[in-house]
Formats: structure tokens, sequence, C-alpha cells
């Protein structure tokens, strides 16, 4: 039974990651990639960067990580999605 799960969901995973690559692979990367660059950006420049740090310069951070995100979810989508995904749901749950 989860055999026969996993197989197909490798398979549907296979198909999309060989085909083409359309508008709303995209969109869906540039999404991605700027919700998971904010959280890669903020949190890596808190752990690597000297403290303490002023909001102005996370407020930049933060913009420079969303715009290089967009960038390369237009540029890659299918990767940016497939590795950008954990981190672009991270801040959205209660």
């Amino acid at each position: 039974m989860m055999n026969g799960f996993f197989r197909r969901r490798f398979q549907n995973f296979a198909r999309w990651w060989h085909a083409p690559v359309t508008r709303r692979d995209r969109i869906v990367g540039a999404l991605i990639g700027g919700m998971g660059c904010f959280w890669i950006g903020i949190l890596g420049r808190l752990a690597l960067g000297p403290l303490p740090v002023s909001l102005s310069t996370l407020g930049w951070w933060a913009l420079g990580s969303i715009v290089l995100g967009v960038t390369l979810g237009i540029c890659f989508p299918k990767i940016v999605s497939v590795v950008c995904f954990p981190f672009s749901s991270f801040g959205g749950g209660s």
C-alpha cells in the first residue's frame, strides 16, 4: 500500500522535474524563493554576523535576500522550489 503511494509520488515528481519550465513554475519559484530567502538571509545574518544588529541593517538584509530569492526563483524555478520550500513555510505556522 505505502510502496505504491511512494512510487506514484516519485513518478509525479520525476514527470514534473523533467517537464519544460512553464510560466506557473516561474511564478511559484519566485514566490517560494522570495519567502525562503527572506528567512535564510535574516537568520543567516543573525547567526553569522556580529551582534547587536540594528533594525535598519536587518531590513536591508531582508530586502536583498528577497530580491535574490525572486531572481533565483525566476531563473531556476524548479531547483529553488525544492530547496527553499521548507524555509518558505517557516514563519507561516501558528
